[in-house]
């Protein structure tokens, strides 16, 4: 992974930092943003929703308080009223307290048998109460009220209007003799249903009540009767407290509470869609933003790591150039201003690396022709003492005619040593040199060799070193010919293929062993300078003119031959 970061250009690079670390903040930022407004916006729907359950529970409680109040204070005048066993009077309290309130329907007081004692309603009564279901309530705890679900009253069978009904057991005393009794106060839902529809808890909200066992008491929709609807489902598993749903695709916030007295839970179910939808909302249009500033981010980035890289790139394509030898290019480059001075600082080195190039170029060729020049001039003057040497031999030895073709020779030889100032001949005026060295040899050796030049017709005017064959020759004539053989030949032969010329100088002779010829190109091919005017010479003056290409090679047969190959290059300028 690192690796690829590293192998990134410098715009990449400008580009992803960019990209990192502002999406990182704008990603930060953004979730900061959501703890402070989203979360704020929850606490927000949940605190209000609790304080809506909290009232609309007071009501209800305000509500039934005054039931219980109502029960209370019957219940003093129920033991008056029983001790004097005045019955009557106490019915006529009864629908007394029944005319002068909205919500009673009924009031009844029953003995531990359920016979009816008094009653606001005389008419239509039942014989006996023992086995309806709030009178088993009421005495099965007497020490509190019970409240029963809403159902059809059934004290009488005059009306079938809709109540729920409150019981207690109180105190009765029938000749002096103290015993538990049943009040029962019937009251109507109309208020009770009332009350729920008085608090705006949005589309679908609405209220349930269910008693201490989770039985289903009331809710505001009418929808819960058959005990499986899903709000029911819901506050069973609240129990108490609050929580986020939602139903039939709608959000609901939902709040348990216990109804004071009556053991009954309520829940109220709070529409907060249109709260979740705008919260929703926020967080799509806080994601487009996002994604907005994150694509604004990478345009912006891609044009200033464009403005940067694309100079980079153009510096980098000319320092290839020179890297291939081009001096000549200059870079033109606009943008940041730090870029701008590396081109032109670049332009500069690549004048002043030119002007150095061009300095060093012209201080090598000087020193490689002053060094080409020594070489030459070591062959002259070691000629021209050999031949001095071989015309005295030969005047000591009263050979004047051969004096005189040697000197015809010699001076033959000069004639074109100095006729031209160029390190190099055609191949034709080089052979005519070494044919007068060989003449000269041959008086010096009394004709014990002959010699042979076999020279291709389409090589004569191809341009040689000056003085190039004559050392071979030497060399040939030297350590080639055996004084006591009756004959011996020197061949001389040129020809060439598609790339190189090759000049053979062959001789018959002693020949070279392998480990001999392997010992002299070792000594040809190391990097020193040598005053040894054969072999050594010649090479360091091939390589110096043609270059690596250029070669001696070197093939024997012992006691038959020795030749020695010249190859040079055929498309090679002219050295300067």
């Amino acid at each position: 992974m690192l690796k690829r970061i590293n192998d990134l250009s410098i715009g990449q690079s400008i580009f992803l930092l960019l990209m990192v670390f502002v999406s990182t903040i704008v990603l930060l930022s953004g979730i900061l943003t959501y703890r402070l407004i989203f979360v704020r916006t929850d606490d927000l729907i949940e605190s209000t929703s609790k304080e809506i359950n909290k009232q609309v529970v007071l009501n209800y409680e305000s509500y039934l308080s005054n039931v219980i109040d109502t029960s209370n204070s019957l219940q003093k005048y129920i033991v008056d009223y029983t001790k004097q066993n005045n019955y009557d009077q106490l019915s006529e309290l009864f629908t007394n307290s029944v005319a002068i309130s909205n919500n009673v329907v009924n009031i009844a007081l029953f003995n531990q048998q359920g016979n009816v004692l008094s009653a606001s309603q005389q008419d239509g009564l039942t014989s006996n109460y023992s086995n309806f279901e709030w009178f088993a309530q009421a005495t099965s705890n007497p020490d509190i009220h019970h409240f029963s679900k809403p159902h059809t009253q059934d004290l009488t069978n005059l009306t079938n209007q809709q109540v729920f009904s409150v019981t207690k057991s109180v105190e009765i005393i029938n000749d002096d003799q103290s015993s538990l009794g049943v009040l029962l106060i019937d009251i109507n839902t109309d208020e009770f249903i009332q009350l729920s529809n008085q608090t705006n808890l949005g589309d679908q909200g609405h209220i349930v009540i269910l008693d201490a066992n989770n039985e289903y008491i009331y809710d505001s929709l009418n929808e819960c009767g058959n005990q499986n609807c899903l709000s029911i489902g819901i506050i069973q598993d609240i129990i108490l407290g609050g929580q986020l749903h939602t139903i039939n695709n709608t959000s609901m916030y939902v709040n348990v509470n216990t109804i004071t007295h009556t053991r009954w839970k309520m829940a109220t179910f709070i529409n907060v869609n249109e709260i979740t939808q705008a919260k929703n909302q926020m967080f799509i249009n806080m994601a487009l933003i996002f994604v907005s500033m994150i694509f604004i981010l990478a345009i912006v980035s891609f044009f200033f790591a464009k403005r940067i890289n694309d100079p980079m790139n153009t510096l980098k394509r000319y320092i290839k150039k020179i890297e291939k030898g081009d001096f000549d290019s200059h870079v033109y480059v606009s943008g940041q201003k730090e870029v701008v001075a590396l081109a032109d600082a670049f332009n500069t080195m690549s004048d002043r690396i030119k002007l150095l190039m061009s300095r060093v170029l012209v201080e090598q060729k000087e020193k490689r022709k002053t060094h080409f020049k020594a070489l030459q001039n070591q062959i002259n003057p070691h000629f021209l003492y050999n031949t001095l040497d071989s015309i005295v031999w030969l005047s000591e030895n009263n050979r004047n005619a051969d004096v005189e073709k040697a000197i015809i020779a010699l001076s033959k030889f000069f004639r074109m040593s100095i006729s031209s100032e160029s390190n190099i001949v055609p191949l034709q005026d080089e052979i005519e040199h070494v044919s007068n060295y060989l003449l000269i040899q041959q008086i010096r050796y009394q004709n014990s060799f002959d010699f042979t030049i076999n020279i291709d017709q389409d090589v004569l005017q191809h341009k040689v070193l000056k003085l190039s064959l004559q050392p071979l020759v030497e060399n040939a004539i030297i350590h080639g010919i055996k004084p006591d053989e009756s004959f011996n030949e020197i061949k001389i032969s040129a020809y060439k293929d598609e790339h190189f010329l090759y000049i053979e100088v062959y001789n018959q002779g002693y020949g070279i062993d392998q480990s001999k010829i392997t010992e002299i190109m070792h000594m040809l091919h190391v990097e020193k300078e040598s005053t040894s005017m054969g072999l050594k010479n010649v090479y360091q003056r091939l390589k110096l003119y043609y270059g690596p290409s250029a070669d001696l090679l070197i093939k024997s047969e012992m006691d038959e031959y020795t030749k020695v190959i010249m190859k040079i290059p055929v498309h090679l300028k002219e050295l300067p």
